[in-house]
């Protein structure tokens, strides 16, 4: 074979070799840096923009950085805290960050393990200055949606300038050791009940203040009532006179005559007078019983003594 053969097909494959290194795919997933001698170039794909596809470089001289565009999820586990009373906590979280400026990335961390590296340091110093001033019920039940955004806040300030945004930081478990869980139960147990003895306080003055405006407005009521139950009594009486004298000027003797009968029905309704065949043969009577006369055949003209008197009371004023 001629040199020059060789020398040709060494050239093609060194061409063919060129130019599949000449192209890179940037997924839409990812977000590609393109380095030349170390120094980024350009960035295709940045969180905002949409460049997935084919891209061009040059051979041999630039290469490629690929970071993940997505977001990222990072455990932080056991982590020791002591809170403000000293008292020993185990604390699980996790953070969930992604890389917003790739080219400050790759100058600041580099690749991915260095970042999650310096997220698990920045996240236990934020966790542990976050809960090491509140004390462990606080944690527990009190505070925990203010002390995730106090923490998250600590780790954005702490990680700044390195083209990492944190999206979100939670503490999943907050554990307490035996010989402490007790002690801190029964903490909050009493502050529960002194809030409860508190409320029940409030909640019975309320009552006693409810209860006497009742019986105030009851008073009220019911002297109002009686003020106008005597004008309508009074308004009665002046009406029933009223109706009285004028029934006495029509006329006087059918009048006295009837204030006779009503006296008459009166003396028999109740009292002692009188004796009847049946009151002895009714057994004894009782005190609350009044006594009733029952009128005998023989004492049918009792009433003519009231009869009488009315007339005569009549015939002399005439």
């Amino acid at each position: 074979m001629k040199p020059f053969g060789i020398l040709g097909i060494v050239v093609v494959f060194a061409a063919i070799i060129a130019l599949l290194n000449s192209f890179f795919i940037v997924d839409q997933r990812q977000q590609s840096l393109v380095l030349q001698v170390g120094r980024a170039v350009e960035a295709y794909n940045e969180p905002g923009a949409d460049e997935a596809g084919l891209k061009f470089k040059i051979p041999f001289v630039q290469s490629v950085v690929t970071y993940d565009k997505r977001n990222l999820g990072l455990d932080v586990p056991d982590i020791e805290v002591f809170a403000s009373n000293q008292e020993q906590l185990i604390v699980d979280a996790f953070v969930r960050w992604r890389i917003s400026e790739p080219l400050a990335f790759y100058q600041r961390l580099g690749t991915q393990r260095e970042a999650q590296n310096q997220l698990l340091r920045f996240t236990d110093t934020a966790i542990r200055n976050a809960l090491g001033s509140q004390l462990p019920e606080e944690i527990i039940s009190g505070q925990r949606s203010e002390l995730m955004d106090q923490i998250r806040e600590s780790l954005s300030s702490a990680i700044a300038g390195r083209g990492i945004d944190i999206i979100d930081v939670r503490i999943k478990r907050v554990d307490l050791p035996p010989d402490v869980s007790q002690r801190v139960f029964d903490r909050m147990a009493a502050t529960r009940n002194q809030q409860a003895e508190q409320i029940r306080a409030e909640g019975d003055e309320r009552a006693k203040l409810v209860r006497a405006e009742a019986d105030r407005e009851k008073t009220v009521l019911l002297a109002e009532a009686r003020r106008e139950a005597e004008q309508i009594r009074g308004a009665g009486d002046a009406q029933r006179n009223e109706i009285y004298a004028l029934a006495y000027e029509q006329d006087a003797e059918f009048f006295r005559f009837q204030r006779a009968l009503i006296a008459c029905e009166k003396a028999f309704g109740v009292g002692d007078i009188g004796d009847s065949a049946d009151t002895e043969s009714s057994g004894p009577r009782t005190q609350q019983e009044p006594t009733r006369i029952v009128v005998g055949p023989n004492q049918l003209g009792l009433c003519d003594e009231f009869i009488e008197r009315a007339r005569a009371n009549g015939t002399a004023r005439r």
